[in-house]
């Protein structure tokens, strides 16, 4: 029976490919007044699409209700994953554990799951605390990606994005940060971005 080895597609390489692609083609700029909701959507499913064309699986995405997308290997299921504009309380997470993987063999099941959405800098910490109560006794571990925002009038969105903070979520409910960057480009220092504006 063939699978991808363990150490490929690994949470770790999810979050650094989410992280550069996330930088890459943000439909905002420093002079705009902001993209709207569905331009967010739009490029979180482009940087979906791109990590699983780097990770040499194919993207499935929703269909009839179920995940938002999959990413796929020969074996089967490797990756589920969900994104929402509202933070955890809608049936995202419980859509992502109750995930039944399709798989080619018997005993595949997900590497992990991935939960993207955007808080409040004020719900930071309840957020991630009460995803990681929810992620107990999961099957697999999760990457919980969190958009970090500021209330604003200046952006179409109401919301000025911050930082890009991702947390590695196991079934006991223990997190780690893997990592924590500003949400934009132009505000990592020493990139091309930042001189470009």
């Amino acid at each position: 029976m063939k699978e991808l080895p363990r150490y490929w597609a690994t949470p770790e390489d999810f979050a650094t490919l989410f992280q550069y692609f996330w930088h890459r083609d943000l439909p905002i700029d420093l002079k705009s007044t902001g993209a709207r909701r569905i331009d967010w959507t739009i490029h979180i499913g482009i940087i979906i699409r791109n990590i699983g064309d780097l990770m040499g699986v194919v993207v499935r995405f929703e269909r009839g209700g179920r995940k938002d997308a999959i990413l796929r290997s020969v074996a089967g299921d490797e990756i589920a994953v969900e994104w929402e504009w509202e933070g955890i309380d809608g049936n995202e997470l419980g859509k992502l554990r109750s995930h039944k993987a399709w798989c080619r063999y018997d005993e595949h099941k997900l590497k992990f799951g991935v939960l993207i959405t955007y808080v409040g800098q004020a719900l930071l910490e309840n957020t991630i605390a009460k995803a990681a109560e929810k992620w107990k006794g999961a099957d697999w571990p999760m990457v919980l990606i969190l958009i970090v925002s500021e209330k604003t009038r200046t952006l179409t969105t109401g919301r000025a994005f911050t930082n890009l903070q991702m947390h590695l979520i196991d079934q006991n409910g223990q997190h780690r940060v893997l990592r924590d960057v500003p949400a934009m480009p132009w505000n990592v220092d020493c990139t091309r971005w930042q001189y470009q504006l």
